[in-house]
């Protein structure tokens, strides 16, 4: 079978993806976690578990790395934050595996020096190619009244590698914490949808190439964050 394996920050998205990982059985080679570990997150809205229907909710009060613990592989640990250490790239060259999955710190570019060295996936939040760059799921909720992700190999460019999967997504529940839940939920979701088609019918698995490139988003105007999460919360029930 197809090994993948995890390079993780000390984020509640590594958090969720591992929950969700583990609920699905999905037990990779090796789980990295690179750089220090972070305070635990805040928000002014609900980080509880919430039904989501079929997408997982996962709870994010669990530390990642304790999470990582569960899995019956190798979890390492490099101190350092940068993609370019040594220690960190040495690790990824001492693995077998074909495809590794990055969750990474934000604002973070995966460097060349990671990208030669094996195929890394993504599960961005946004319908690509349209949606590309930085909270794009609000700019989809204030469009479109959905949300949407998709799962893509990375390139030096921001998102626009080939594409493996998309999905799109009913809103959030009202009052739901959006950056932090809600978007790793979602995330969660499409890649173990991901990893369980390539691991069972790999033949089936054709990234596609992005033939269009759409301007990359910018980090949301507040007043339109804030009318984002009204429209979220005035939905009907």
């Amino acid at each position: 079978m197809k090994q993948f394996s995890l390079l993780c920050a000390h984020t509640a998205r590594s958090s969720a993806y591992l929950q969700a990982l583990l609920k699905a059985n999905l037990i990779p080679e090796k789980i990295i976690f690179y750089g220090q570990i972070t305070k635990p997150i805040s928000s002014n809205r609900d980080l509880g578990l919430r039904a989501l229907g079929s997408v997982y909710c996962p709870n994010l009060t669990l530390n990642g790395f304790d999470i990582a613990k569960e899995f019956n592989c190798p979890v390492v640990s490099v101190s350092e934050t940068s993609l370019k250490s040594s220690s960190l790239i040495k690790e990824i060259q001492d693995s077998n595996s074909e495809v590794w999955v990055y969750s990474g710190y934000g604002g973070q570019i995966v460097p060349n020096e990671l990208l030669n060295l094996t195929q890394v996936l993504h599960i961005h939040s946004g319908w690509l190619p349209q949606y590309r760059g930085s909270t794009t799921l609000y700019h989809e909720v204030i469009e479109h009244q959905s949300c949407a992700a998709s799962a893509i190999y990375l390139r030096q460019e921001i998102d626009t590698g080939p594409i493996l999967a998309r999905k799109k997504y009913p809103l959030p529940p009202a009052n739901m914490d959006v950056d932090y839940l809600y978007d790793n939920a979602i995330r969660a979701d499409l890649l173990v949808e991901t990893l369980l088609h390539w691991q069972l019918s790999p033949n089936e698995i054709v990234p596609v190439e992005q033939t269009t490139t759409y301007p990359a988003y910018y980090i949301i105007h507040p007043l339109l964050k804030h009318l984002a999460l009204q429209r979220i919360d005035e939905q009907e029930p």
